[in-house]
């Protein structure tokens, strides 16, 4: 093997805690495997949040880089929020990315098939992936309205500005590239509620934020449009384009790009992260006691044949909170409200309603692991295009 250069970013806050070891770990085994590795320097606390400096370190290093002389690959040590900062640097460079999965929800190492190799299994996919052509996976385009910086925030929302990096003051509309998908509704609540939690670890502490989220949440009513494709026309699925809207109380929505979301959930099962479409997965309002009698069925992708429970395909989606568009607030008073809904994409919040989602294709380059090539599950009770 020829010797690659690496440039590694390690969060060592990942995992509670675990991703420092992970990443020294990872140094050592990348190096031991023949790669030249380099290790990020992250700048200490100036008062912005990690995910924001590590967000313009990757910036500034890729930007000191020579024509033909980048690393051969961003290696992340992290979880979904870190992975979920990097695709948002990355996009569109055709750098590829390699990931040691080192954190709680690990859903994006899910959608990768990393998710239970392990720092040891993960570095031997790293080096053997180097040596083979890259692939490029799909990632959604969230297009919103930032979240006030009075909230707590994940990957900030710094974002870009009709293409160009924001800075200083908030701008009013933002868009950040998403890998997994977005939620909002339920799913959103609780992934505010379980990145406010220290207990349990792993995907336990989602499982309590459910419980303690279920006693308090109410629907949102929402109006969802879906833009094609539309499968009913075409043997290939190309042959047509459909739009259809969605509105109603909504227990639960989620825009998926790849099949996981709150720490192994596989709402979308049969979702490929690299066919060019999102899947919409709606559920409609439904009991505690019939909640949480379902409930253990998404873990293994055993839920799409529920009553409560819509899968749609789409090529772009656009959500908007109903009561806000009919009920918009007074001129003169601030446009966001503490009852708004927030939008979560990759288990961090990204802002506010309305947001558009779309897919791009390709738009992320990553080592490929041959997990990659391996066909997803069937699905059952699965809608397409045809509703």
């Amino acid at each position: 093997m020829s010797r690659h250069h690496l440039l590694l970013c390690i969060n060592p806050a990942s995992g509670a805690g675990r991703g420092a070891d992970a990443g020294a770990e990872t140094a050592a085994r990348l190096r031991s495997g023949g790669a030249d590795v380099e290790i990020l320097a992250v700048p200490g606390d100036d008062g912005t949040s990690p995910a924001r400096r590590y967000s313009e370190a990757l910036t500034v290093r890729l930007a000191r880089t020579a024509a033909g002389a980048a690393p051969a690959a961003v290696v992340v040590v992290g979880g979904d929020g870190m992975l979920h900062a990097t695709a948002n640097v990355l996009a569109g460079t055709g750098i590829p990315v390699g990931l040691v999965p080192a954190g709680t929800g690990n859903d994006l190492a899910r959608a990768l098939g990393l998710a239970d190799s392990g720092v040891v299994g993960a570095v031997d996919r790293i080096l053997s992936g180097l040596d083979r052509p890259p692939r490029r996976i799909d990632l959604a385009r969230v297009d919103l309205d930032p979240m006030p910086a009075a909230l707590p925030a994940g990957p900030d929302f710094a974002g870009t500005v009709d293409g160009r990096p924001a800075a200083g003051a908030a701008p009013e509309r933002v868009f950040r590239y998403v890998v997994s998908g977005v939620n909002v509704a339920f799913d959103a609540a609780v992934n505010a509620t379980a990145n406010q939690m220290r207990w349990p670890r792993g995907g336990l502490r989602y499982v309590a934020a459910v419980l303690v989220e279920l006693l308090r949440f109410r629907p949102l009513d929402l109006r969802t449009r879906l833009d094609g494709p539309d499968r009913r026309d075409g043997p290939d699925g190309q042959g047509g384009h459909d739009v259809r809207v969605l509105a109603g109380p909504t227990f639960l929505l989620a825009v998926m790009n790849g099949r996981f979301i709150g720490g192994g959930m596989e709402v979308t099962p049969g979702t490929r992260i690299d066919d060019g479409v999102l899947e919409v997965f709606r559920v409609t309002p439904l009991s505690p006691v019939r909640f949480l009698r379902v409930f253990p069925r998404v873990f293994a992708g055993h839920h799409t044949d529920l009553p409560e429970v819509e899968i749609q395909e789409a090529s772009s989606v656009r959500i908007e909170n109903i009561t806000a568009v009919e009920h918009p607030v007074p001129p003169g008073l601030p446009s966001w409200r503490s009852a708004d809904p927030v939008l979560h994409g990759d288990g961090e919040p990204l802002g506010m309603l309305p947001a558009t989602v779309t897919v791009v294709s390709g738009a992320l380059t990553v080592l490929d692991t041959e997990l990659l090539h391996s066909p997803m599950p069937s699905t059952q009770g699965r809608q397409t295009a045809d509703g």
